[in-house]
């Protein structure tokens, strides 16, 4: 029993000694752990009266990894560097994906983190697929993309399948053609034969796959220009990586 009642002493001082403490939080945040590294930043701040900006920047980072960014953007009210904890909490809300609240920030830094912040600007239109606004902020790995009209993928479809191939999806747009062009023949030919019931089901089915197929052809539209937002997206973040602040 006293054993057990000296290790747990011994064990207690350990954990109490801040530089311990601190050294400890920062190999669980080294090796990326950074839910056990928070626990430990946050206890060594119980301990100690001023807690250095470094480690609140650790500790941003931590609650970004986690995805708390509510208590990330707490922790930049206590900078006091005011330049720097804006820039921070631009960076932080760009993170959060809310873009247009990370541009109110980062566009009034100025020196030495305004580069950096207008760079984070482009990096959220991108986001955004807003390529001509962050073109002005990045440089973009190629021309902007040529997206395809939804009115002249409608206008096609009145021609079964023609919205399907302005996007190039050959085999969709014949499939539609088929299937359309199917069912109004078999109306045609049960009307020939004053087959009413079958005439009224045939060509019932006839009408919704036409108007089935505009929609298709409307939507192969919006499908193809977001394919191709994603990829140029994709080119730029393969071309440009953005910088983080909150990296040591």
């Amino acid at each position: 029993m006293f054993v057990c009642i000296l290790l747990i002493t011994i064990t207690q001082n350990e954990l109490s000694d801040p530089q311990k403490l601190i050294l400890f939080a920062d190999h669980l945040y080294e090796i990326q752990e950074y839910e056990a590294a928070l626990q430990e930043y946050r206890r060594y701040s119980f301990l100690t009266d001023l807690l250095p900006d470094t480690i609140r920047t650790r500790m941003i980072n931590c609650y970004v990894h986690t995805s708390d960014y509510t208590h990330a953007l707490e922790q930049t009210d206590l900078f006091y560097d005011r330049v720097y904890a804006d820039y921070i909490r631009g960076y932080v809300l760009y993170k959060a994906e809310l873009y247009d609240s990370s541009r109110k920030y980062l566009e009034q830094i100025g020196l030495p983190y305004k580069d950096d912040a207008l760079s984070l600007i482009g990096f959220g239109y991108a986001r955004q697929f807003k390529f001509t606004e962050a073109a002005r902020y990045i440089d973009m790995p190629s021309d902007l993309p040529r997206y395809k009209d939804p009115i002249i993928g409608g206008l096609l479809s009145l021609f079964p399948g023609g919205g399907h191939i302005y996007c190039g999806r050959l085999g969709d747009g014949l499939f539609s053609f088929a299937v359309v062009g199917l069912s109004s023949a078999l109306a045609y030919y049960y009307q020939t034969k004053d087959e009413d019931l079958k005439f009224g089901l045939s060509l019932s089915a006839a009408i919704l796959f036409y108007a089935g197929n505009i929609y298709g052809g409307v939507n192969a539209v919006r499908n193809y220009n977001y394919y191709v937002n994603n990829e140029y997206r994709r080119d730029i973040f393969e071309s440009h990586t953005p910088i983080d602040p909150l990296a040591d």
